[in-house]
């Protein structure tokens, strides 16, 4: 939290040796040792070695730096140094002023000079003090005194005072504790319904404004009850964009640049009645009410420490860990055995209930999006949990793209790919075109309504009619912005349904009307381009695969149904990948409609198909209708890495598409990348961070022993099975010799 310890003494008083007392090393700027980190002990006329002052512009040069990042972040920090004169503490003012710190000395004045003299003799010799230093430091300690800004503790009294304590409450006969407001006023005035009551008190988690429409209410609503011994104010992240605005400060906030401030200068309100306001944020709120405790934070702890003082106050702001964890579990787990509940608001990617866990509250309810504005009422008799709508919103705009309606002909989407920077043209045999997003589109990650159709998308451009489609180009979860967790989050529609992916590549079978036969394809060829093997191989495969009998009836069916199969092509021998596979097969993935919007038959129709020319089809792993236990898989698959698959396709209830890939398929696919660079012995330290387990460690370990030309001559799955081989063997051998 925003606290800033002094230490005021002569050298040898005890000031290191208390800070060790207290545990208060981690939190420490020494001034003795960042003289040791510019320079080391210099050699004196007398033959000892000393820590050097000539330097100290730069020692208290470089402190300062370091003091105020801590700041920045609202860490706890402890300063050990002398601190003999005003002005030695006075020059913290201005930086904690800045950020909002409030300010102590310690002080060890109390010490007898003789102590510090018998104890200065004892120090490691490049630690003594010249005594003349000691007895002129003395004589000015007589003569300054501390700052009356700052509060000045003895070293006894720290403990007491500088420990964190629970207020008691239990005044009031009730407690409100609000969820972000968003700038939601009618629901917070439809909760309150009227003014404030006396003898209750009302604690805000923190984030007033932002998002909403009515942030100006809200912000009139607050400088209204800003002197109100009962509201208390708990910092949130945007709040802090109201700070840096009230101070003519750079807010690096879009959102409150483009809608928030303008609400507020509009309204004309007093920028010097909003500084006052905001500096009565609270950091968090700890207090007990009829024999209960309860932690009120923005955004949330996984456990209690043992000194909330030294938390830093951008974890409160932020919550301790990921914006993604479960907090909430994670306080139950981390506190078992503690009678303590806590409340926050600020994150909920889980949408969680308000009563999240045993003990633990989750007042985010998006009221912003339309959602609930989240409010506890604590009284005597226990916890009511509220939730208030909010009708008062701006709804998302669902932009239509300006480049492909949806109603647009053939020949003009075939326009708009001519002119596309990112879109290529390959001209094939039988007048047919493919058209593909170009390796720039990759580098560059542009994506738009036309290039993302434009993924194996291959049109007779004499008929004007596509012969064969696959999917339209979708992507991997954080891969873009509207497949990021944030995102997916809101914009979902469930029942969302996860299906394997298998690793192979992708080829389809479609249907060329002019010449009567079937269309082989993979990437951007067709199998009438022999130099291309992946497409040959994919009517390799479809011939070894199907009888003739069955090959007609897949010719007539993508015909009659004007669609293209798309398969997962598994060859382990010609084209190996990550995942070990015994045998070639061809996988029914889906069954696209040879039209240019994409549209699909459903998967009960994949599964009888597949079932009836006797192949596989993809699986469906499983089904979810709400974003909670949907996320709760997602947290589990994400992070296990025993699971050897490539990954899950997931696929909401509009058709909206993304993939998940797992960390065994990742880490094999990155070090399928790197085995080059092994192999010639090249430096691999900038890929260490990819090992995620002793195991991974072992493999990369191993392939740093092989020959050469045996790790570039083969592929990642065959070193796989050399290494697992030998690690079996090893452990057999190991087995016997105990």
């Amino acid at each position: 939290m925003r606290t800033l310890v002094l230490l005021r003494g002569l050298p040898g008083v005890g000031k290191s040796t208390w800070i060790k007392e207290q545990g208060l090393e981690p939190y420490t700027l020494s001034a003795d040792q960042i003289r040791l980190l510019t320079q080391p002990p210099q050699l004196s006329v007398n033959g000892k070695l000393d820590i050097s002052s000539k330097h100290d512009h730069k020692v208290w040069s470089l402190l300062f730096d370091l003091l105020t990042a801590r700041m920045e972040r609202g860490d706890f920090t402890v300063i050990d140094a002398t601190h003999i004169s005003s002005k030695s503490i006075s020059q913290y003012k201005s930086l904690a002023t800045s950020y909002r710190y409030r300010v102590y000395v310690v002080d060890f004045t109390q010490v007898p000079l003789e102590t510090a003299l018998l104890q200065n003799r004892s120090r490691e010799s490049h630690k003594v003090v010249r005594e003349s230093v000691l007895y002129q430091m003395n004589e000015r300690l007589k003569t300054e005194k501390v700052p009356s800004w700052v509060t000045v503790l003895q070293p006894e009294d720290y403990p007491q005072v500088m420990t964190y304590q629970p207020r008691s409450f239990d005044q009031y006969e009730a407690i409100h504790v609000f969820g972000d407001i968003h700038g939601c006023y009618t629901a917070l005035t439809t909760y309150l319904q009227g003014d404030i009551k006396e003898n209750e008190l009302y604690i805000f988690a923190g984030d007033l404004l932002d998002r909403g429409i009515e942030n100006k209410e809200v912000l009139e609503w607050m400088l209204a009850h800003r002197e109100c011994r009962n509201v208390i104010v708990i910092e949130g992240n945007h709040d802090q964009h109201l700070y840096r605005f009230a101070h003519g400060e750079k807010v690096r906030s879009n959102m409150f640049n483009r809608y928030t401030a303008p609400e507020i200068e509009a309204a004309d309100v007093d920028l010097k009645e909003v500084r006052k306001f905001v500096r009565t944020f609270h950091q968090l709120t700890y207090f007990t009410y009829h024999d209960q405790t309860f932690l009120v934070t923005h955004g949330g702890l996984a456990h209690l420490p043992k000194e909330l003082l030294h938390v830093s106050t951008q974890q409160l702001i932020h919550g301790v860990g990921e914006y993604s964890d479960d907090i909430d579990h994670l306080f139950v787990q981390n506190t078992a055995g503690l009678d303590i509940i806590q409340i926050h608001g600020h994150r909920n990617l889980y949408r969680l209930p308000i009563h999240a866990a045993e003990r633990s509250y989750n007042l985010e309810g998006q009221v912003e999006f339309g959602g609930q504005l989240r409010v506890l009422k604590i009284t005597a008799d226990g916890i009511e949990t509220h939730e208030i709508d909010n009708p008062v919103y701006s709804a998302s705009e669902k932009k239509q793209s300006a480049a492909v309606q949806p109603d647009i002909s053939l020949d003009d989407f075939l326009a708009h790919l001519d002119q596309h920077e990112y879109v290529q043209e390959l001209k094939l045999p039988n007048h047919i075109s493919s058209f593909n997003f170009t390796k720039k589109a990759f580098s560059e990650r542009h994506w738009d309504d036309v290039n993302v159709k434009a993924r194996g998308l291959f049109v007779n451009m004499v008929s004007k009619q596509i012969v064969s489609r696959s999917y339209n180009k979708f992507f991997n979860i954080d891969e873009r912005p509207e497949t990021r967790m944030q995102h997916l989050v809101n914009h979902l529609q469930f029942p969302v349904t996860v299906y394997d992916k298998a690793n192979g590549y992708l080829g389809t079978v479609g249907y060329n009307e002019m010449e009567d036969e079937l269309v082989f394809t993979s990437k951007s060829y067709t199998s009438h381009v022999k130099q291309n093997q992946h497409a040959s191989w994919v009517e390799e495969l479809f011939y070894k695969t199907f009888s003739d009998l069955q090959a007609d009836y897949i010719k007539s069916y993508v015909r009659d149904h004007h669609v293209s199969l798309v398969f997962e092509v598994i060859l382990p021998e010609k084209d190996p990948h990550i995942i070990t596979y015994e045998q070639d097969q061809l996988i029914l993935l889906d069954i696209v409609k040879r039209q240019l919007s994409y549209e699909k038959a459903p998967f009960a129709e994949v599964k009888r198909l597949s079932e009836q020319l006797g192949i596989s089809c993809k699986q469906e792993v499983a089904v979810f209708h709400d974003w909670t236990s949907f996320y709760k898989w997602y947290q589990a698959v994400s992070h296990d890495d025993t699971i050897k698959e490539e990954g899950y396709v997931i696929e909401d209830a509009r058709g909206f598409m993304t993939k998940l890939k797992l960390p065994y398929y990742q880490f094999w696919k990155q070090m399928r990348g790197i085995k080059q660079r092994v192999a010639e012995k090249r430096s691999s330290q900038k890929y260490m961070h990819a090992l995620q387990t002793a195991e991974q460690a072992r493999f990369y370990t191993w392939l740093l022993e092989q020959e050469a030309d045996h790790v570039r001559n083969s592929s990642i799955i065959e070193l796989r099975s050399q290494f697992e081989q030998s690690r079996t063997a090893q452990l057999n051998n190991d087995g016997i010799n105990a």
